[in-house]
């Protein structure tokens, strides 16, 4: 019987230990009857509250290039929001795709330690903690790791427990793939012999020649030659945006509450750089991801209803394919569960609208206009 393995990524950028993933998937496949591996990715922005260093769809074409049969956008509200909204709305799509698998790395395999905490998470008063915690104010990293003691350093793992709870809700009958994360965590910057890099690392050292082994030659010039795009770079047209706003439109901002808004624009008012705002807004209490995450939500003036409106969409674009998969994207629609499409037209724009919104921002400082606009790369 033949499988499909999906994969959720960001692939910023697309680099070796991304290339490990995808063999091992291909082998997985190879040991069944063959099968398809789909990949749904982050486009413009992250889930750490990060910019996209290169486009999406130079992105999905060197995953395609590199084994991936297909590689479908994952809308901004899914892209930019805490793992369990990005793994529920990853999954959705995947099942949605036809996955019998899902394959991901993580600092640690051992997959029963997913059900042991999630047995504590169900307890009635353990729920009513999180719920109250919830609405302190604190991040839900910081709530897990105040009542359930998870290592804020396995970021991976926690993201793959995020993963199986959204299995165990939509299609319990996925099985999980872990595969053992290796080489460097995620915020080493020494550029050490290893077999891999993360990402951010090479993000880092992006014209070191140290890194040049880690990346495929088609990826490296694209870093190369096209502009690298960070958060410091939106720096001014955030500013402008929290002043424009002010505390009261602040606080219509999706996941801005308990009063935070104002603690951000106070800090607006002193602070002379992108790194010296976060520093000015994070507490114990409010990380510096989720702060990363509603700056994002406020440059694009992401609202709460604009939240409850797109994160249900059904309609999704494919930014790369193989050629001799393309039949896969008629076969799915023909379940008529999830739309995909490969190019902007009048007749599905309407359900992008966010996502345009969000390129055009993004295009400002990448200075690619049309790139919303471009069709499926096919490989």
């Amino acid at each position: 019987m033949s499988i499909r393995v999906g994969i959720i990524a960001e692939f910023n950028p697309f680099h070796n230990g991304h290339k490990y993933l995808i063999e091992q998937a291909k082998k997985y496949i190879k040991n069944h009857d063959g099968g398809e591996i789909v990949c749904v990715m982050s486009e413009y922005f992250t889930q750490r509250g990060e910019a996209a260093i290169v486009d999406g769809y130079s992105r999905a074409e060197e995953a395609v290039k590199n084994g991936c049969d297909m590689v479908v956008a994952l809308p901004y509200v899914a892209s930019v929001a805490f793992g369990d909204d990005f793994a529920e709305k990853s999954v959705e799509i995947l099942v949605k795709m036809g996955i019998t698998h899902l394959i991901f790395g993580t600092e640690e395999t051992n997959m029963e330690k997913f059900s042991v905490l999630y047995n504590k998470q169900q307890k009635k008063d353990i729920k009513l903690k999180y719920k109250e915690l919830l609405k302190q104010g604190y991040s839900h990293a910081k709530i897990n790791s105040l009542l359930f003691d998870i290592d804020k350093n396995v970021p991976n793992f926690i993201l793959a427990y995020s993963y199986y709870k959204a299995l165990k809700k939509q299609a319990p009958n996925v099985k999980l793939i872990p595969i053992k994360r290796q080489g460097q965590n995620l915020n080493d910057s020494n550029l050490e012999k290893t077999k891999f890099l993360s990402a951010t690392t090479l993000r880092k050292n992006i014209y070191k020649k140290e890194i040049e082994n880690y990346l495929s030659a088609e990826m490296l010039e694209k870093l190369r030659n096209k502009k690298n795009i960070y958060l410091e770079d939106f720096y001014s047209f955030i500013t402008y945006q929290i002043n424009i706003l002010g505390k009261i439109g602040l606080s219509n901002v999706y996941d801005i509450n308990e009063g935070l808004e104002n603690r951000i624009f106070n800090a607006t008012q002193i602070s002379k750089t992108y790194k010296n705002l976060i520093e000015n807004i994070a507490t114990k209490r409010y990380s510096n991801k989720k702060i990363q995450r509603n700056l994002l939500h406020i440059l694009t003036n992401t609202t709460k209803e604009d939240y409850k409106k797109y994160f249900g969409t059904k309609v999704f674009r494919v930014l790369a394919i193989k050629k001799e998969k393309t039949h896969l994207i008629k076969e799915i629609n023909n379940k008529k569960e999830i739309m995909l499409v490969t190019a902007l037209n009048s007749k599905n724009a309407q359900y992008f609208e966010h996502d345009i919104k969000i390129s055009r921002l993004y295009n400002l400082v990448a200075e690619d206009k049309d790139i919303f606009k471009k069709p499926v790369v096919i490989i």
